[in-house]
């Protein structure tokens, strides 16, 4: 059941260029986002998104070329009443390639991303008044957004959907893994680390298409994903498939979380992660049946999606 029990009129899309001239690397200059605004609605709260490697920001915002919905962005818009921007991180999409792709770790585009939040508001200010200020991200997405409330305080709220601590050390070298559970020791070598790897620092994207990530997927949805596309920040990509390198961050998240993975995730035991928020004040789990890990294109998506909803507007709902 859908957590108001209502369905608002169409939400009204705007595409946005965010700037963030001098708060990166050189050559950053915009964020592309896009924002989402249920029609007639004077407050509400908005739910920031960034998404995962080898995506972009249409991965919340899928086209509706086959039946059904499948945006989520606009699902809920349109069904509780919640404001959604979703937002390519540097490097990704539409937004700003820096001159120097080596310089974009998790902090430098964590930093990046926290600061376009400053116009992404006032811009939504003028349109309606924002309740509650929620982050999320999906799998290196959610990685990103730990790491810009580990620094920043960016939000009021976290939601991580495909996320696990405990990385991917199944697929590392024992190089790689030598830095498990440091990030701070981390971070001076990755450059290193991923030159050695991937050759490069910006990886074209193969997540829409991969057997492992979209298990429990409708197959004729691949073709949408696939317009999610887009190269990987590999320095973000390699930090979260090595275990323990966001524990820091994780743990000092001090405002409610929402946490979200399908059944046959690669993000893991969705317990292991919500063990790591120790300061966290709640942690609500969702684990969505038979999916994997692009839970866009599962074929219960709106489950995890309706989920999700009913967790933000009741938070909203606590602070009136």
């Amino acid at each position: 059941m859908k957590g108001v029990g209502l369905r608002f009129g169409m939400a009204r899309g705007e595409r946005l260029d965010l700037d963030v001239g001098g708060l990166g690397p050189a050559g950053v200059e915009v964020l592309a986002a896009d924002l989402y605004v249920p029609d007639g609605v004077e407050s509400a709260p908005l739910l920031v998104c960034f998404p995962g490697g080898g995506m972009n920001r249409v991965y919340f915002d899928l086209p509706d070329d086959l039946p059904g919905e499948w945006s989520m962005a606009r699902y809920l818009a349109d069904h509780f009443g919640i404001a959604v921007a979703v937002v390519d991180h540097p490097g990704v999409g539409e937004s700003s390639v820096p001159e120097d792709a080596y310089t974009l770790n998790p902090r430098v585009v964590a930093e990046v991303d926290h600061g376009a939040m400053s116009e992404l508001v006032a811009h939504a200010m003028d349109l309606f008044e924002p309740t509650r200020f929620i982050g999320l991200g999906h799998s290196m997405g959610a990685l990103i957004v730990a790491h810009a409330q580990w620094q920043h305080r960016s939000f009021d709220a976290l939601a991580f959907l495909g996320f696990g601590g405990a990385g991917l050390p199944e697929y590392l070298t024992r190089g790689e893994l030598s830095y498990a559970n440091n990030y701070e020791r981390l971070e001076p070598v990755l450059a290193e680390l991923v030159l050695e790897r991937f050759g490069a620092a910006l990886v074209p994207g193969s997540t829409t298409s991969s057997d492992m990530l979209n298990s429990g997927a409708i197959t004729s949805a691949r073709q949408l994903l696939a317009a999610a596309s887009s190269p990987l920040l590999a320095l973000c990509g390699l930090t979260s498939m090595i275990p323990g390198s966001s524990n820091a961050a994780l743990a000092s998240i001090k405002v409610p979380v929402f946490l979200g993975v399908g059944e046959n995730d690669i993000a893991g035991d969705i317990s292991e992660v919500a063990a790591l928020l120790t300061a966290a004040p709640s942690v609500e789990t969702f684990v969505l049946a038979g999916a994997g890990h692009n839970h866009s294109i599962s074929k219960n998506r709106t489950d995890l999606w309706d989920a999700l909803g009913n967790w933000i507007v009741a938070l909203n709902e606590s602070d009136n």
